[in-house]
């Protein structure tokens, strides 16, 4: 049964202030996720759109041999009956960030923890705007930890063998989506080991989980060993180089890594370790042994974390952050708070004050949201991936659309001069057309020579003879050059764009861009 406290006020608070979480998450929506597009985000759109057609071509983000598309599987059925993509792919992120918090926040409220369930339903609450913006993208930054959401209700079924099997699929699926889970994994394992050890269900259904693990791995790499064509961003065993030096750099510069993702993000950052380290020595004090272990276990596992490569990789764009790797920081810090206190009461009289409270810190929270986007689009160069307002790029993929058309292209060609370095506006405009294009407007077939993540259509783009082909992008001196010493290359457009037109019969658009020198990146 669910149990309603007393007085009503402390129960209804707690609602309250998931409300607030929520419309928290429509303004940012709002301004945010439904107004902006990333190339990620656009490749994403597509795969559900695939998804919603029953056409599934990969394990994972197309491209590469990580990341399963659960935000893409989850938004398929919305997008298969009409709903735009752009708007469908960022609710669900949303919600599969949120969802954990709910979760455990009515977990805690069933179980009669009102004061518990307050706290790790203020925790998205107190968290910087920023987080909302790094947790609005699709990018499977959250979908694994969103598993983690149904570990305490599978701690409710009153069988022990589908209560531990449940428990232990969900874990291992959670990992296999993302392991920046892998701490929090850890965490629980040692709390349900503390409390289960001399259960032989216990040990048969983890067997089962870590088997599942196993065939999930080994299926989904076997699949790019027999298709080694498929992979343009591989992960690869160098990405995953653990170094005890690398250790030592991630804690002096630990802030980098947990930027945006703790409360109060100006004054926590130093104060953080000396917060977790009360809260475990008041729960050592009330004898709670079995979640210091477990606790501490998470604590280890992200310090270990700091030693692989991969984990470095990012900087503090929201768009390609360091602390994507340290997302479950928020729900680890929500339940630790939820444990201390748990055992406390709280009185209408000071529920309310404390949603009163929260309720006029979430709107100053939000009032600065358009100068915060726009300070990390400006600051955005640092990141490998790109966000472009989508009016904008409509603007650009109907005028290219149109022109294609116009000029009876069979293909349009996006290339990708200059690098991200010299140009990353420019660098990534060749991306945008390939995968946001598509999405975004109705547009002809397209192809990224040397880049396409959809690389199924090399064998459709990438033959002999393309026909028609529409360039879009490319080194201004060397088209001028081409222009000069070939005939047959017609220049279109009002040179807003670099775009031209070559008709091929016999050589490859890879051929014919190496030829003309028009993308130095092309091949690399």
């Amino acid at each position: 049964m669910w149990k309603v406290p007393a007085d009503r006020t402390v129960y209804w608070g707690v609602w309250a202030l998931l409300a607030l979480g929520l419309a928290v998450r429509l303004v940012v929506l709002i301004h945010f996720g439904f107004r902006y597009i990333g190339i990620d985000d656009a490749l994403i759109q597509q795969v559900a759109i695939d998804y919603g057609h029953g056409i599934f071509r990969e394990p994972f983000l197309y491209g590469q041999n990580y990341n399963p598309m659960l935000e893409a599987l989850l938004a398929a059925p919305f997008v298969r009956i009409g709903a735009d993509p752009w708007i469908v792919l960022p609710i669900v992120t949303s919600l599969l960030a949120l969802w954990p918090f709910w979760s455990c926040a009515l977990w805690c409220q069933r179980k009669g923890f009102s004061t518990a369930a307050l706290l790790i339903a203020a925790t998205p609450l107190l968290l910087p705007l920023e987080w909302d913006l790094i947790t609005t993208q699709s990018r499977g930054f959250v979908h694994g930890l969103a598993l983690l959401g149904f570990v305490p209700w599978t701690q409710g079924i009153r069988r022990l063998f589908p209560r531990f099997l449940l428990t232990s699929l969900v874990l291992a699926l959670s990992i296999w989506c993302n392991p920046n889970t892998a701490p929090v994994v850890a965490g629980i394992v040692v709390w349900l080991s503390g409390h289960h050890f001399r259960s032989k269900e216990f040990w048969i259904t983890g067997i089962a989980g870590l088997g599942l693990l196993f065939i999930l791995h080994q299926w989904s790499q076997t699949y790019y060993a027999d298709h080694p064509e498929r992979l343009i961003h591989p992960l690869t065993t160098s990405d995953l180089a653990f170094s005890a030096d690398r250790i030592l750099n991630g804690l002096r510069h630990f802030d980098q890594h947990i930027l945006h993702v703790i409360p109060f993000a100006s004054i926590a950052a130093g104060t953080l370790p000396v917060l977790l380290v009360l809260g475990l020595a008041f729960l050592i004090r009330r004898g709670r042994t079995l979640e210091v272990f477990s606790l501490f276990t998470i604590a280890i596992c992200m310090i270990l974390a700091l030693g692989i490569l991969k984990v470095h990789e990012g900087c503090t764009s929201v768009f390609f952050p360091k602390s994507r790797m340290f997302l479950a920081l928020p729900l680890i810090l929500g339940v630790l708070a939820a444990m201390v206190a748990k055992d406390i009461r709280i009185g209408s009289t000071w529920m309310l004050a404390c949603v009163v409270v929260l309720a006029a810190s979430t709107v100053f929270k939000v009032i600065p949201i358009d100068s915060v986007i726009q300070r990390e689009l400006v600051e955005q160069d640092c990141a490998y991936v790109r966000e472009e307002p989508i009016a904008l790029l409509r603007e650009r993929c109907a005028l290219v659309s149109k022109l294609a058309e116009d000029h009876h292209a069979d293909l349009v060609v996006p290339i990708r001069w200059p690098g991200i370095r010299v140009d990353h506006r420019a660098h990534f405009q060749a991306h945008f057309t390939c995968y946001a294009c598509p999405v975004l407007t109705g547009f002809p077939p397209v192809y990224g020579a040397g880049y396409d993540r959809r690389t199924w259509l090399r064998n459709t783009y990438g033959g002999p003879a393309p026909g028609r082909v529409l360039f879009v992008g490319g080194d201004p001196n060397a088209w001028a050059r081409a222009e000069a010493e070939h005939a047959g290359i017609e220049r279109i457009g009002d040179r807003s764009i670099e775009l031209h037109m070559i008709q091929s019969d016999t050589a490859s658009v890879e051929r014919i861009i190496t030829a003309l020198g028009v993308d130095d990146d092309l091949g690399r």
